[in-house]
């Protein structure tokens, strides 16, 4: 017969993995800001791009 699973055995292992992974992403938290802001600016920049090709292939059309 299977053992009924151990809450605190589970909570235990998920503190234990969640820890480390949070202390990583401390430590990196200024580079991972940066990356998000480059990449907004850059997804931005397309959306501009694109918006200005349909802007001027409306014009064109008239």
């Amino acid at each position: 017969m299977r053992q009924p699973i151990d809450l605190d055995y589970v909570s235990k292992a998920i503190v234990g993995i969640a820890s480390p992974v949070v202390g990583v992403i401390t430590s990196f938290q200024e580079q991972i800001e940066w990356h998000l802001r480059v990449s907004s600016l850059c997804v931005g920049l397309a959306v501009g791009v694109m918006s200005l090709v349909s802007m001027a292939k409306k014009m064109r059309g008239r």
